[in-house]
C-alpha cells in the first residue's frame, strides 16, 4: 500500500457545536482507507476561519461542509471563490441556495431510501401580498381540512417553515389547539407539518 493521501474537509460553522464534534471524532476514527487501486487515503478536518482572503489564494481544502454562508455574507463569497478557481467540492453549494431548503433535502432523502418522517407543506397562512398571487390563490387554491391534515401526519408533531433555520418558527404541536395557534402565527412563513420521531 502506497503512503497515504490527505484530504483536508473543512468545516464552516455557526453557532452549532455537536455535530461538527462528532463529525470531527468520526473522520478522525476511520484512519487510513485502502481503494482496490492500492491507493490509500486519510480525512483530516479543520473549523475554517472568517477572516480577510486574497481572490488569488492557494486553495487549502479538498472539500468543505457550509453550515454558515446561508446567513452570512463574508463567507459565502469566500466559498464562491473556492468553487469558481479552486475546485473546492462544496456540500451546500452558496449558488443553489434554494435547493438547500429543508423541503428540498427532504425529498432528495426520501427519493433515496433514507426515512423521513411523514411530512406535509401547507399553504400559506397569510398569502403574500401580490396582486397576481391574489389573483392565482382566488382561482387555484383549494380549501383543506387543517384538522385532518394533521391526524393524516399524527400527534404529537412539528410545525416548521420549510426553508428551516436555527429554531425559527418550530412548534411543538401535541393537541389541534397547538396546532391551530401555530398556523395562525405563522403569518407569512411557508410550513411544513412532520410527524414526530420517537425519543425526540
Amino acid at each position: 500500500m502506497t503512503d497515504p493521501r490527505t484530504h483536508l474537509i473543512g468545516l464552516l460553522l455557526g453557532t452549532e457545536t455537536d455535530w461538527p464534534a462528532a463529525f470531527e471524532k468520526l473522520a478522525a476514527n476511520i484512519g487510513t482507507l485502502s481503494m482496490p487501486d492500492g491507493s490509500a487515503h486519510r480525512l483530516t478536518t479543520e473549523r475554517i476561519t472568517i477572516e480577510p482572503f486574497s481572490l488569488r489564494s492557494v486553495r487549502r481544502y479538498d472539500a468543505v461542509i457550509d453550515r454558515l454562508a446561508w446567513w452570512y455574507s463574508n463567507p459565502r463569497e469566500w466559498l464562491k471563490k473556492s468553487l469558481i478557481m479552486d475546485d473546492v467540492y462544496l456540500i451546500n453549494n452558496p449558488f443553489t441556495f434554494q435547493s438547500m431548503e429543508k423541503h428540498t433535502a427532504y425529498a432528495a432523502m426520501i427519493r433515496l431510501g433514507i426515512k423521513v418522517p411523514e411530512t406535509v407543506l401547507l399553504p400559506y397562512k397569510n398569502p403574500l401580498e401580490h396582486e397576481k398571487w391574489t389573483y392565482t390563490s382566488a382561482q387555484y387554491n383549494q380549501p383543506f381540512d387543517l384538522d385532518a391534515v394533521a391526524e393524516s401526519v399524527g400527534y404529537p408533531m412539528y410545525m416548521k417553515p420549510f426553508d428551516g433555520g436555527a429554531w425559527r418558527g418550530v412548534s411543538r404541536i401535541s393537541n389541534p389547539e397547538q396546532l391551530h395557534k401555530a398556523y395562525d402565527e405563522s403569518a407569512d412563513m411557508l410550513m411544513h407539518l412532520q410527524a414526530s420521531v420517537d425519543g425526540f
